[in-house]
């Protein structure tokens, strides 16, 4: 899956609020490179990582471990808004272009509204996240 430019800077603020990457063979990961943009990689057994974008397969060092974020699925991101407590409220799409997602978080409804269904849940993840590092 390629991911916009948008996916790839709120997976990485994610990271800034608490999303802890994960490194199991199967995960999407990225780094962003300060003249490159983002690159991001499948994890793949034995501690190695495949580029998505040149396709070439390397080692992840464990110190280079903490320069990457991960890029949850949707089927990830709904889990771990469950594991937050955060059920989400509507998932619909509006006038077949744009996907609509509320979530509840405490006593607010997270709300956000993309063209993709990836996109909007990773928005309203980062924003619960944001919310429960700045309660806690």
């Amino acid at each position: 899956m390629w991911f916009t430019r948008e996916q790839f800077a709120l997976a990485a603020e994610a990271k800034q609020w608490g999303l802890v990457p994960r490194f199991e063979p199967g995960d999407i990961v990225a780094r962003g490179f300060a003249d490159l943009g983002y690159e991001e990689f499948q994890v793949l057994p034995s501690e190695k990582i495949l580029s998505l974008t040149a396709g070439s397969v390397s080692a992840l060092p464990s110190e280079h471990a903490s320069h990457f974020f991960w890029i949850p699925s949707v089927d990830e991101i709904t889990e771990l808004l469950e594991r937050q407590g955060v059920p989400c409220v509507t998932c619909s799409r509006v006038e077949q272009r744009e996907w609509l997602v509320e979530a509840q978080y405490a006593d607010e409804l997270e709300t956000h509204r993309h063209y993709s269904l990836h996109q909007a849940l990773l928005a309203t993840l980062c924003g619960v996240l944001r919310k429960a590092f700045k309660k806690g």
